[in-house]
């Protein structure tokens, strides 16, 4: 029994090291401007140069910002989402009447430090810079 145990919380620590190992899992609340993106399987970057950045707050929404101002969301955009270590589900989609949205619902955190902050979705790798 009291093996099992032992074992029990290697596992647990282990899984807690795996999900640290990407950096502070806190960083990701904070303004993140798009810098550039790659698909999954490829190694070139291409470089966003976006006019708005993204905010995700620690009670789970996400604001988008243009040029300081707030903006309501764009179409076929989260406003909201849920975590769970290193994944990203997304909630609460701003849809539009003109627009079929076929967005992605979840993210991989794969790097998180307090300037940069690197996300999967199993097909694009995106990279964002802190916003200061």
């Amino acid at each position: 029994m009291k093996g099992q145990l032992v074992t029990l919380l290697l596992i647990a620590s282990v899984a807690c090291d795996r999900d640290q190992a990407v950096g502070p899992l806190d960083a990701l609340y904070r303004r993140w401007h798009l810098i550039r993106s790659r698909p999954v399987q490829d190694t070139n970057w291409t470089v966003r140069d976006t006019n708005y950045d993204l905010e995700y707050r620690a009670d789970n929404t996400i604001v988008y910002r243009q040029k300081e101002k707030l903006l309501q969301g764009n179409c076929c955009a989260p406003t909201g989402f849920n975590r769970e270590g290193t994944e990203i589900n997304y909630t609460g989609w701003v849809l539009c009447y003109n627009a079929l949205c076929g967005t992605l619902k979840k993210a991989t955190i794969t790097l998180l430090s307090e300037q940069s902050l690197e996300l999967s979705d199993g097909y694009v790798v995106s990279q964002y810079e802190a916003v200061d």
